[in-house]
């Protein structure tokens, strides 16, 4: 019988995609810094507030994770 996600672990993986799609156009965004003879687009740098966003989706899917498990009153 599989497993299936609670809704949390679900909000949880989708953050931490999120963060990881974050963090790579932050990377992307940094290479002008390295490689000052390339030009990106300035939407790179809006995208790499991905990771803010995603992070924030991660602490969501963290609380609602231990309020699924604190035992109800």
């Amino acid at each position: 019988m599989p497993h299936s996600a609670s809704r949390a672990d679900r909000i949880l993986r989708w953050g931490a995609w999120i963060t990881a799609a974050g963090l790579l156009f932050t990377l992307i965004a940094c290479l002008p810094l390295l490689i000052p003879s390339l030009e990106l687009p300035s939407a790179l740098w809006f995208l790499s507030m991905l990771v803010a966003v995603g992070l924030i989706v991660v602490f969501t899917g963290l609380v609602l994770g231990a309020r699924e498990r604190r035992p109800s009153r």
